[in-house]
């Protein structure tokens, strides 16, 4: 269970911040954050109310910020535009997603994936070649992820015991405007069981993608030592954001703001910093704790 003193701005009413803090202690200040974009910062394609201004504030508060992201479903370009239509101020190299980490992994490994995604991430994997594959390629494309399709791709896994499973992201869901949806990950875990492969996942909550980001924002070899304890990642999953960045060895705190649902701070292993509604919230705790490098 995630003690009483950690349910900040909860739906019941809001606790002193003072009377919170006065429990927990910390070591060090922040000096690096990593924010989720679906459920943290809009959703779908409205801004999650105070985001805008309270990320500006929170960008001013550290050193280096990335805003993160398992979206499968647009190239980075799409994605930076989806957010300015709604008010930030961001460009590509403000994101930091799994389609990019994926990339990386393709072409280290010279890879040529049958690719599984949908088709506005397609860009990001402009020139690599795909003919006689040797590898599947799965992230979120509800557009592509059918029987025949899956199929193919299974033969593909079949074919040759070398060939690798590669997934975008493992998630189970995510809020969109109609409703929670399906992620990859019960696709993935259909061509694990009928493959007998281990699919290598590249985005949250796999520990080298936080090390990557953290690594982006503060300018380092993510083979070098990194800044891990100065950096917190705020995000909606329980699971994949928050005890995801736990595991990598950051701070984390949770948002009720998207796809959360009632209980899911008890996924956690650990007590994150906090659970507050939203983003705003969270950089409230994050300042009146005087846990920000500038405050």
């Amino acid at each position: 269970m995630i003690p009483v003193a950690l349910r900040l701005h909860g739906r019941a009413g809001r606790q002193p911040l003072s009377a919170i803090t006065s429990r927990r202690r910390f070591s060090s200040l922040l000096k690096y954050a990593l924010v989720d974009i679906d459920g943290v910062l809009v959703l779908g394609s409205q801004e999650v109310p105070g985001s805008v201004n309270a990320l500006s504030k929170l960008r001013e508060g550290v050193l280096g910020c990335r805003l993160v992201t398992n979206q499968s479903q647009e190239s980075r370009a799409s994605l930076v535009e989806r957010l300015r239509d709604v008010g930030f101020d961001v460009g590509q190299r403000d994101v930091f997603s799994a389609l990019t980490a994926a990339r990386q992994l393709v072409d280290r490994l010279q890879l040529r994936p049958l690719c599984l995604l949908a088709d506005k991430a397609h860009e990001e994997f402009s020139g690599v070649p795909m003919h006689e594959p040797n590898s599947v390629l799965i992230g979120t494309a509800p557009e592509h992820l059918h029987y025949e399709q899956l199929t193919q791709a299974a033969r593909v896994l079949l074919q040759d015991d070398g060939n690798r499973l590669v997934a975008v992201n493992k998630g189970r869901y995510f809020k969109r405007d109609d409703g929670l949806a399906l992620m990859a990950g019960p696709f993935v875990a259909a061509l694990e069981f009928a493959t007998s492969r281990q699919a290598t996942v590249i985005g949250k909550p796999c520990e080298e993608f936080f090390h990557s980001a953290v690594a982006d924002a503060a300018g380092s070899d993510p083979a070098g030592q990194l800044p891990l304890h100065n950096c917190v990642m705020i995000g909606d999953d329980a699971l994949d954001d928050v005890q995801g960045a736990m595991d990598a060895g950051m701070k984390a705190i949770l948002v009720r703001s998207g796809k959360y649902r009632p209980g899911d701070e008890n996924l956690c292993r650990t007590p994150p910093l906090a659970v507050v509604d939203n983003l705003a919230h969270a950089l409230d705790f994050l300042q009146q704790s005087g846990l920000l490098m500038r405050n």
